[in-house]
């Protein structure tokens, strides 16, 4: 029967605390998980084992050192692991980058500006919480704004948020995007110019993913 292996045992009690927390986490994680299918025996036995092994008396230090070398591997390949889900999960399909940060440019309407988008990783109730940072844009007539929007086909389509600019310097603003990124297009984030009397529309496009040239 396979006994759960001890954590003390496998580490030791050499380590300093940080390190040792984090591999306790990735230790209780493989511990779930279960043990990897046993290797055939003529693989077990191929001659290239260490002299130790070979022997059959590899000394505690050797056995420590390897042993950590192991659970090192596999917090490695476990952060790679969910880096890489997140990754998946983010690019995979269409719609606008998960998570990340998207440049933008000013079209033909505002040639000066230049905004970053930060966009953060959604959170549990399935909002993406976001930082906008914009200059360049000229200030409105009062009743005027911009909005962020996501598209769909193009089209302005989903508003993230409005703000205003005094023209000078930068402005940021933080947004949220409550919506499911795999319905609108790759890359979709325009930024429109809302003035008076045109509110029930999205109005001229100013602002488009890019950096400016």
């Amino acid at each position: 029967m396979n006994r759960t292996p001890d954590f003390d045992d496998l580490i030791g009690r050499d380590v300093p605390p940080e390190e040792r927390a984090r591999l306790q986490r990735v230790h209780e994680l493989l511990v779930r998980a279960g043990p990897p299918p046993e290797l055939p025996p003529e693989v077990e036995l191929q001659p290239d084992m260490t002299l130790a092994t070979r022997l059959g008396r590899p000394a505690r230090r050797e056995r420590r050192v390897y042993r950590r070398s192991l659970v090192l591997a596999a917090a490695a390949l476990a952060v790679a692991g969910v880096f890489l889900g997140g990754y998946v999960t983010g690019n995979s399909g269409g719609g606008p980058k998960a998570a990340g940060t998207v440049e933008m440019k000013g079209t033909a309407a505002a040639p000066n500006a230049l905004a970053s988008l930060l966009v953060e990783p959604r959170d549990p109730g399935g909002n993406w919480t976001m930082r906008f940072t914009v200059e360049g844009l000229p200030k409105l007539p009062k009743g005027g704004y911009y909005v962020l929007y996501l598209t769909k086909h193009g089209k302005p389509v989903a508003p993230c948020g409005g703000f205003l600019t005094n023209g000078k310097g930068a402005t940021v603003v933080w947004m949220n995007a409550p919506y499911d990124f795999r319905r609108f297009d790759r890359g979709g984030w325009v930024v429109t110019k809302q003035l008076p009397g045109h509110v029930r529309r999205p109005g001229p496009i100013v602002m488009v993913p890019g950096k400016s040239a």
